[in-house]
């Protein structure tokens, strides 16, 4: 409940007090341990005590929380490597220390107001927009609060809100700050630029094998092959057991009839309406029609627009109305139907011109129609196929031994932590690629682990490491091929960097830039409008940090296409421009950012004053109960 109101709080108050919450984890200090507790007593900040109770229903609702986040429970030690024991109870003493402060201040609320906040709180408003007494009576319950409780956590909160407001609500951004805001944000710069791409450079000629080997033994650590490890894996995916799933030419065909409309093209007509006031007036309107009026006639008689009448060229499902797409798709082509109480009043429906639908034949997609029956069945049957794997694996089989019990399929792979080969190559279709990897490089030759569930319930994967080859040199004739094609890189940017330096040269003796560009047979190209963090006109994103540090008028050059170009350019003009929407947001986002850092400062002041008093035997005990599922 208490969550429920945090969540429905608004302004600058909640905001403040949800961020120190969670930032006083890190200032309370809450590994002093006092003796001489009450035996209900977990910890004391001032006057006030928070309770083994209180703390342990916090404690399991902050678990169930995060247990439904994700899906599955957690373990105690889980939750403390978390950290989340020291957490929750540095929230609840950051709350208890303005809870004390002020009731030293004196800062109260009367029933009726506290009346007030509970009937405007949008969390207990019930059908009609309003308050609901039974509904917020029904909340409680479900909450397990009694209303004096709810009242009195109400009250609470709102004391904080009070002090907080009073601390930080009125806190303004100075002027040079927000100069210097508008300036990062806004300022803007045009350049012109040449991009020096390694294929303007001539392929340096293969070195001797002296000094092929000289570099080798310089770089000897680049070179060095890394951990590798053999291990076996078992994906269990709905595609991984499709085949076997068995679907008979009946099935196919029921699923064909039911899904008719997914194997072709719906039929379209062309459709009007006039929708009249009340129905005589419709049914004067299709009496005229029976005896050969027009329906373009009645259209012009009553002055409608082609807006006012066309639905368009639609299919059924496109007639919001299911009446009139009733109607109109049992009419004739040019022809109108009687009056159709449709939702919006009497309606009487033309049809012009109708396309045809199209659907294609049962055995042009009986496959598809069987891949996709078997492809389901496999989903249902995931969770007990994976049932049958965990039992086989707590027998104490092997990966190998379990695919081929159950008809599976072990992939057995070579691999480095970044799923290469030993010969460099990446090792395609490692399902759950990151995490099984992480998995291999972090267990033991021939120990049992946790599966890797695949998003979106798309199966599960089972690894076992076989070996481990530990890192090791390698051998000049071993990385030949790495050790050259390094050496030619290395030379291909040494001759970059040189060619950009011979330009900066001619520019600083008095060339212009435009020709000295030109002159070295490079394209000139011009960028407009540039803003920190916002590429544009073809300058890559991650030069621009180079363009901001160069003044007006300045050269400057940056790496470029992950380092295999280089970017040269000449900043021509420098605006700043007036502030903007984005401006006023990142302003506000720093405000709240001062008002955090205040508010921090004046709870470490709290707790030197307060003094805070933990009893870790008791916490210890508590956050050593079971998992929550």
């Amino acid at each position: 409940m208490l969550e429920t109101l945090r969540k429905s709080a608004s302004g600058i108050v909640a905001k403040i007090l949800m961020g120190l919450l969670i930032l006083s984890f890190g200032i309370w200090g809450i590994a002093d341990v006092f003796r001489g507790f009450g035996s209900q007593t977990l910890a004391t900040i001032g006057s006030s005590e928070i309770t083994v109770p209180e703390f342990q229903r916090l404690y399991q609702e902050r678990l169930q929380q995060i247990s439904q986040q994700l899906k599955r429970g957690i373990t105690p030690d889980q939750a403390r490597a978390f950290g989340l024991p020291d957490q929750v109870l540095s929230e609840r003493l950051a709350e208890a220390a303005l809870d004390d402060q002020a009731n030293s201040l004196g800062i109260a609320l009367s029933d009726a107001e506290i009346a007030k906040r509970v009937q405007q709180n949008p969390a207990f408003f019930g059908p009609s927009g309003s308050f609901d007494p039974n509904y917020f009576a029904q909340l409680l319950r479900q909450n397990g609060y009694t209303e004096a409780r709810f009242v009195d956590a109400e009250r609470r909160l709102a004391q904080r809100q009070q002090l907080i407001q009073s601390l930080g609500g009125g806190l303004t951004v100075p002027t040079v700050l927000k100069e210097a805001v508008a300036r990062f944000e806004n300022e803007e710069r045009s350049l012109n630029y040449a991009l020096i791409t390694s294929a303007s450079v001539t392929p340096p000629a293969d070195p001797s094998d002296d000094e092929l080997r000289a570099f080798f033994d310089a770089r000897k650590v680049a070179f060095r092959a890394p951990e590798y490890r053999k291990a076996d894996i078992l994906a269990l995916t709905p595609q991984a057991i499709a085949a076997s799933e068995q679907v008979t030419d009946a099935e196919v065909k029921a699923a064909y009839d039911a899904n008719l409309s997914s194997y072709g093209t719906p039929e379209r007509r062309v459709v009007q309406q006039i929708v009249f006031p009340n129905a005589e007036e419709a049914k004067v309107a299709a009496d005229r029609v029976a005896a050969g009026t027009a329906f373009a006639d009645l259209v012009a008689e009553r002055k409608l627009d082609a807006k006012d009448v066309d639905l368009g060229n639609v299919t059924r499902a496109d007639i919001f109305d299911k009446a009139v797409a009733e109607a109109a798709f049992a009419l004739p082509e040019n022809g109108t139907s009687a009056v159709v109480a449709g939702r919006f009043g009497p309606v009487i429906v033309h049809v012009g011109a109708i396309t045809a639908g199209t659907v294609q034949p049962l055995d042009a997609v009986a496959g598809q129609i069987r891949q996709q029956l078997q492809l389901d069945a496999a989903r249902r049957e995931l969770l007990q196929k994976y049932d049958q794997v965990q039992d086989e694996q707590a027998s104490g089989a092997k990966l190998s031994e379990i695919a081929s019990k159950l008809g599976l399929t072990v992939l057995s792979l070579d691999t480095d932590v970044l799923g290469k080969a030993p010969d460099g190559a990446s090792i395609p279709e490692i399902p759950g690629r990151s995490d099984v990897l992480r998995g291999i490089f972090a267990s033991d030759v021939g120990a049992e682990n946790d599966p890797v569930q695949l998003p979106q319930n798309g199966g599960y994967v089972w690894y076992e490491v076989q070996s481990i080859t530990q890192p090791r040199d390698r051998t000049f004739e071993e990385a030949r091929a790495q050790v050259l094609d390094r050496w030619k890189q290395d030379k291909i940017a040494e001759e970059l960097d040189k060619r950009v330096e011979d330009i900066k040269a001619k520019v600083a003796g008095g060339e212009g830039f435009d020709k000295a560009v030109t002159d070295a047979g490079l394209e000139l190209r011009a960028a407009n409008g540039l803003k920190r963090g916002r590429a544009a006109d073809g300058v890559p994103q991650e030069i621009l940090d180079a363009v901001f540090e160069t003044p007006k008028g300045g050269v400057g050059s940056a790496l470029a296409e992950g380092g295999d170009s280089r970017i040269l350019f000449n900043v021509l003009n420098v605006t700043v421009p007036t502030a903007t929407a984005e401006n006023e947001r990142v302003l506000a986002n720093l405000r709240q950012g001062m008002e955090n850092d205040l508010m921090t400062e004046y709870l470490v002041q709290l707790q030197s004053q307060l003094g805070t008093r933990v009893n870790r035997t008791a916490l210890d005990q508590i956050v050593g109960t079971d998992a929550v599922n």
